[in-house]
């Protein structure tokens, strides 16, 4: 890979978050018109979901379709009306797990646990609550102690929640080809009009080849099938396109995001966009496009601090060169999660800053809590 790129940043919490949320349209009515092959429909289903957001506006039941659309479309802006609907003080079962949701996708884990500890105490449904508690401890880097759980919980109710949610937590203890066949296993049991449940599968299975396996040529096909369910999944197509630019694809990759920035305010699409337009020998749009994506960043950090922390300290590092910065946002990360990859990120933001002291102090803590071998 060349190593020139803006570093690809850590998204298995996102990826909790889209496929918790396209486990839910999946038991839904689908939002894409019946006539239309759930394979084709994609963009038609995204229309058709805002439509259910304004029919929903101001109700409880919004809230999953606000971060379904936050999820496929990097549409950042849902966080902040999501948190409008579930922050007033509400002690109800059902209150406490929508408000955990919302907390765990804008990465407020701890904050999300509590809620679920008094949703438990509140009466709310223990496999809800489990559920739930499984996808935390998947985010917080915990996948080993949520494995017992999941096992038992798809043995005992098997179908594609369950068969998701055990993949997602093989796939972060490193079991990628037994992941693999339950995402697989997933696809088959989907019984549904919607294209998202199948599209967040297909990102799922790409990020793992590509980020965790090593494998970028399986992970890009992986990433073309989400886009062939829903041509305007905004993760799906900057991931292909980091992919490409990686390789030397650099026409297809600005095609990808250009297409992104059409319809998004992504500041990962804009940075990586400025960064090609640079080495193009653009100079004034690229740097255009990078004081873009810095901006974007730091109102994103002002309002969800959590939520961007990582992606922030690798654009520090990356397109907007300023290790201190991103050494800042990477131990905010660090605090909210102490994984793997959150140390290492910490670990390269405090080499680029010369806090060699510190970075030697984060490996050895690094090392301590896994297994040095381990990838």
């Amino acid at each position: 890979m060349n190593t020139n790129l803006p570093l690809i940043a850590a998204r298995r919490a996102a990826c909790v978050a889209a496929l918790l949320c396209a486990c839910v349209t999946a038991s839904m009515a689908a939002p894409a018109a019946p006539d239309v092959p759930a394979s084709t429909n994609g963009d038609i289903a995204l229309a058709n979901l805002d439509g259910l957001i304004e029919q929903a506006a101001g109700e409880p039941g919004a809230i999953d379709f606000l971060l379904l659309r936050g999820q496929f479309l990097a549409d950042h802006e849902v966080l902040d009306q999501v948190a409008t609907l579930t922050e007033p003080h509400g002690d109800s079962a059902a209150q406490l797990l929508r408000r955990a949701h919302a907390r765990a996708a804008a990465h407020r884990f701890y904050e999300a646990g509590l809620d679920l500890d008094a949703a438990r105490r509140a009466g709310a449904p223990a496999d809800a609550v489990d559920a739930q508690r499984a996808s935390l401890q998947v985010a917080l880097g915990q996948a080993q102690e949520a494995l017992p759980g999941l096992r038992a919980r798809a043995a005992r109710r098997p179908g594609f929640a369950s068969d998701c949610a055990l993949a997602l937590a093989e796939a972060a203890v490193g079991h990628i080809e037994q992941a693999d066949a339950l995402y697989d296993a997933a696809l088959h049991d989907l019984d549904t009009t919607s294209p998202f449940p199948a599209a967040a599968v297909w990102f799922a299975r790409g990020l793992m080849w590509s980020e965790q396996a090593g494998d970028p040529r399986r992970g890009a096909a992986m990433y073309a099938q989400a886009l062939r369910a829903v041509p305007s999944y905004v993760p799906a197509r900057l991931h292909l396109a980091e992919l490409e630019a990686a390789r030397g694809d650099t026409d297809d990759a600005l095609a990808h995001l250009e297409r992104i920035v059409a319809i998004s305010h992504d500041p990962e699409s804009l940075a990586l966009l400025g960064t090609l337009h640079l080495r193009a020998g653009e100079a004034a749009r690229g740097t255009h496009e990078i004081a873009q994506a810095r901006t974007r960043f730091e109102d994103l950090l002002q309002r969800h601090p959590l939520a961007f922390a990582d992606h922030a300290a690798e654009f520090y590092l990356g397109a907007g060169a300023d290790p201190e910065r991103a050494l800042y946002w990477a131990r905010i990360n660090l605090l909210a999660r102490e994984t793997r990859r959150a140390y290492t990120l910490a670990i390269r933001a405090a080499q680029a800053a010369r806090r060699l002291d510190e970075a030697r102090d984060l490996q050895a803590r690094r090392d301590a809590r896994f297994d040095p071998r381990a990838a």
